[in-house]
């Protein structure tokens, strides 16, 4: 019998952390509308940072988002941001969204 296990993997915050946030945000940043389908999947990622030791990558991601945020209309923000946990919703506020 399988026992599949419902938690989510923690990745430590470190710095391979940081360069991996790194290349996410300047490839978001050349190309947002191809990283939109999996728009939820990043918020989740961002939100599982305890800390950002870099103040240039925190403002990296707060830039990100709050382009995401300008970019989407109609709800459609509300919609992705409905998809994510209150835990997860509230560490994104760290990131003025």
């Amino acid at each position: 019998m399988s026992v599949t296990s419902t938690r989510k993997p923690r990745i430590r915050d470190d710095i391979e952390k940081e360069d991996a946030f790194r290349g996410l945000c300047a490839t978001v940043r050349a190309n947002p509308s191809g990283a939109l389908s999996s728009l939820v999947h990043m918020c989740k990622a961002i939100a599982s940072w305890h800390h950002i030791r870099s103040e240039d990558l925190h403002n990296d991601i707060c830039q990100v988002l709050k382009g995401f945020k300008q970019m989407l209309n109609n709800g459609a923000w509300e919609q992705c941001m409905s998809a994510l946990e209150p835990p997860e919703k509230e560490k994104l506020l760290n990131y003025l969204i």
